[in-house]
């Protein structure tokens, strides 16, 4: 049964008056759109809780499915249950109050993977419905914006700056366009550059991104830009395939995106007009981590990362990796995974649903893990095909658990070392009570093609990882002057 759920997580008003009084988020009270489909079906729980490593996870009650959530200034959350299907407003004491949407679906399950608060409302995609849902938080009134094709499969939904509601169909090639007078409008994607839509971003009124997952025909995956105002998408570096893209945030000079189908995300230097990856830490049971959805707070970039049960981020101002595990004990093969697919940024915690597992969740930001590992003092490398060097990089802090050194790379998706070796003088650090250091060599075989990799060397604990970044340049023997600084994140 639950390898069951998980493959479909792969693919995929007698309580009204006490609802009210949690009702504590500003919200404007506004028109509602489209077609009224009556009332919420409203149930109030406590939900228990655990703790772990920075991790606080809320059981849910039966098989809810959760995916889809929207982080509110309040620090509450709204997520979807697919399995209801309905909305629920879960609070950091962990009351959660569950909106049953009155809709009749067989079978009952359908997908919600987009989540916003918008317009006086609680809004989601309802992928069976082939529609967006509305949730008037103050009456539990539904309503529903209908689309043009029952096989559109609304995805993931965007806020657009200047107060639209935007929004991804899957399956037909679409974005689509709520605006604050409920008018729909869908605008076709060029196919010639993939096809299929997964999510969009914006920096300001006529300055818009999306990805696109790639089809068939096109192969892998893209990043397109559009002005909202004059629909026109066009792409950007289409020399460089994306694996699978499936979100995507700007970031300082540039963007972030997930690669669903690799172990890397990838940023995009519009300065230097070029891409740059950065691999996760490998896990053992699968070749890929899969990350799903990437946000930025500053200089922090968070992402989920699908088969590795990790929730990561990069500090991108000391080229460091954290990644902290979505479960205790950590997951070891991929029938224990949480299946924790969306997540968002709110109040100092990064908030995260796990479809088959049935919890919903947070890592607290502000939580430091016990040690850290340090740069080494030439994080920027240069080696001709058959040359080598050593690193020394200095671990610090408490562990009472071995700590295990782990290495990856970007010369392939799967983020496993080839034809660049790294070998460390020890395996693991028994136990740590201070400072330790540990000498890396860091070779490149002949057969390495000339280019630019990024290197990963992580020490973990099982429950939580801390990675270092480097930078190789592997050059010809005539092309060894100094490496320069880094592309800027």
């Amino acid at each position: 049964m639950r390898k069951r759920r998980i493959l479909l997580g792969l693919g995929v008003v007698l309580v009204l008056s006490a609802s009210l009084l949690y009702l504590s988020f500003p919200l404007l009270a506004v028109p509602s759109c489209g077609q009224k489909l009556g009332q919420a079906n409203v149930s109030e729980f406590n939900l228990p809780s655990v703790h772990f490593g920075g991790v606080t996870k809320f059981r849910l009650p039966g098989d809810k499915f959760p995916n889809g959530i929207a982080a509110l200034s309040d620090g509450s959350v709204w997520f979807g249950e697919q399995n209801v299907p309905g909305l629920a407003h879960l609070y950091p004491n962990g009351t959660m109050l569950e909106y049953a949407w009155p809709v009749s679906y067989l079978p009952s399950t359908t997908s919600i993977w987009g989540v916003v608060q918008w317009n006086g409302g609680i809004w989601a995609s309802d992928a069976l419905g082939s529609q967006i849902v509305e949730l008037d938080p103050f009456t539990a009134t539904v309503y529903a914006i209908k689309l043009s094709e029952a096989a559109a499969f609304p995805y993931t939904i965007t806020v657009g700056p200047d107060g639209t509601l935007w929004f991804t169909e899957l399956f037909v090639s679409k974005l689509g366009r709520i605006d604050a007078h409920c008018k729909l409008e869908e605008f076709a994607v060029p196919q010639n550059f993939g096809g299929m839509p997964t999510q969009i971003w914006f920096e300001n009124n006529t300055s818009g991104y999306y990805v696109d997952a790639g089809n068939a025909t096109s192969g892998l995956g893209t990043l397109l830009s559009f002005n909202p105002n004059q629909f026109s998408p066009q792409l950007i570096d289409g020399a460089f395939n994306l694996r699978a893209p499936s979100s995507l945030v700007s970031g300082s000079n540039g963007i972030w995106v997930a690669q669903h189908a690799s172990s890397a995300v990838a940023f995009y230097n519009f300065r230097a007009n070029d891409w740059v990856l950065y691999p996760t830490s490998p896990i053992s049971y699968e070749d890929t981590t899969l990350p799903y959805f990437v946000a930025t707070n500053g200089p922090q970039v968070w992402f989920n990362e699908h088969y590795a049960n990790h929730m990561a981020v990069i500090d991108t101002a000391h080229s460091l990796l954290t990644e902290y595990s979505l479960s205790d004990p950590p997951a070891s093969k991929i029938i224990r995974i949480d299946n924790a697919l969306t997540f968002a940024l709110g109040n100092g915690k990064v908030w995260f649903t796990e479809l088959t597992a049935d919890y919903v969740g947070y890592v607290d930001t502000s939580y430091r893990p016990t040690f850290t590992i340090s740069q080494p003092s030439n994080s920027n490398i240069k080696l001709n095909p058959g040359g080598n060097v050593n690193l020394t990089f200095t671990i610090s802090g408490k562990s009472f658990a071995p700590l295990k050194v782990q290495f990856a790379d970007t010369e392939n998706i799967t983020g496993r070392l080839q034809r660049i070796l790294m070998k460390a003088n020890v395996t693991e650090i028994q136990s740590l009570n201070g400072q330790e250091t540990i000498l890396v060599n860091v070779a490149a075989e002949k057969t390495l093609r000339l280019g630019d990799y990024t290197l990963l060397v992580t020490l973990t604990d099982g429950l939580v990882n801390q990675g270092a970044y480097l930078k190789l340049r592997v050059v010809s023997q005539a092309y060894m002057e100094p490496l320069g600084k880094a592309p800027a994140d």
